[in-house]
């Protein structure tokens, strides 16, 4: 039985479907087991961030400059998401070696992350903007808006770090910087204590 047509029509709104597959992304890479810490800060991050906001009875006296800024992050995050994208498409669906197999995993895992953040970055800021609308001139924002807006900016700046992080080892992981190298060509240098070489040159040195 088909579902009805409006409700496949709402589906095309639906975008927890995006957070939920980011969310199940957040696994260690080499044992795929969830990452428990990493999934309790995406989860609770925004009600404790809340909660303190309205302990502390916070309250924003402007949300112009907000609504611009999350505005540029969001369209910054969408972007980076079509680089990556194009990246992956590159990359075989099936590839073979293990290098291209864990790239294009932390390719997914990337481009879910920067579009998730670009989600939440712009409905924060289609949030300020309502509350820039409702709340008259020289009139301070209510302590339950600031709460709100202060819960999902720290879940913005959450995904921002994940995006960066990911990209980051994507990069280190595809390009190895030159003392992975070395260390991987020459093995682990010895350290001061074990290397009786240089115990003797620091003696001769001192001599």
């Amino acid at each position: 039985m088909s579902s009805p047509k409006w409700v496949q029509a709402l589906s095309r709104l639906n975008v927890f479907g995006l957070l939920s597959d980011q969310f199940r992304f957040l696994t260690n890479l080499s044992s795929n087991r969830p990452a428990y810490f990493t999934r309790a800060v995406v989860l609770l991050v925004g009600p404790i961030t809340f909660g303190i906001s309205l302990h502390f009875h916070w309250r924003m006296e402007s949300v112009g400059s907000l609504v611009g800024a999350l505005g540029l992050i969001a369209g910054v995050f969408v972007s980076a998401f079509a680089v990556v994208f194009g990246l992956r498409v590159n990359i075989a669906a099936r590839p073979t070696k293990v290098l291209e197999r864990k790239s294009a995993r932390l390719m997914d895992e990337s481009a879910l992350t920067l579009l998730a953040a670009g989600l939440l970055s712009g409905v924060d800021a289609m949030w300020l903007s309502v509350v820039s609308v409702s709340v008259p001139i020289d009139m301070v924002v209510s302590e339950i808006a600031t709460a709100i807006t202060v819960g999902l900016s720290s879940l913005v700046v959450v995904y921002f770090l994940l995006s960066i992080r990911r990209m980051h080892m994507l990069y280190t992981d595809t390009f190895l910087p030159f003392w992975k190298v070395q260390a991987a060509v020459h093995g682990p240098k010895p350290g001061r204590e074990t290397s009786a070489a240089a115990v003797d040159a620091r003696r001769n040195s001192a001599n």
